[in-house]
């Protein structure tokens, strides 16, 4: 039988791993109410809530998008440090590295807007929903 990786299996037995989870003292208070008013432990709680879950779905175009936002600011970042450099060097600015990061700024702020309405159109079209299958491990 195919194991799924992105849901945990349901084994009985002792649990024998152990997670540290820091909280403020409010949210200490309200993991407390929110177990007792469920009638678990809060170890139970944090459990039924983790493993039952939704894990927000990302359509690949938005994923894309979100990528090429990185790629953008490195290209721009690195535009910059030679701009600097060249003018640290030399005492002015070169037009021709001065233009490169414009183009970048230009390419950025087009890529922004994609992303923007590519989300935008995800939450407008209701296809925001979560899929608790989708969940994929930490490690």
């Amino acid at each position: 039988m195919e194991e799924n990786r992105y849901c945990p299996p349901v084994c009985p037995g002792l649990r024998t791993n152990r997670i540290t989870l820091r909280l403020t003292d409010s949210e200490a208070d309200w993991l407390s109410d929110a177990a007792w008013e469920s009638r678990m432990s809060q170890a139970e709680f944090v459990r039924s809530r983790v493993f039952s879950s939704e894990v927000p779905k990302v359509p690949p175009e938005v994923k894309d998008l979100f990528h090429e936002l990185f790629y953008h600011v490195g290209k721009i970042g690195s535009n910059i440090n030679q701009i600097a450099r060249n003018a640290n060097a030399s005492g002015y600015v070169n037009a021709t590295s001065f233009r490169r990061a414009v183009d970048g700024l230009d390419d950025l702020n087009e890529t922004c807007r994609r992303f923007y309405e590519a989300v935008m159109e995800v939450y407008e079209d209701g296809n925001h929903k979560t899929d608790p299958h989708q969940r994929k491990t930490a490690r």
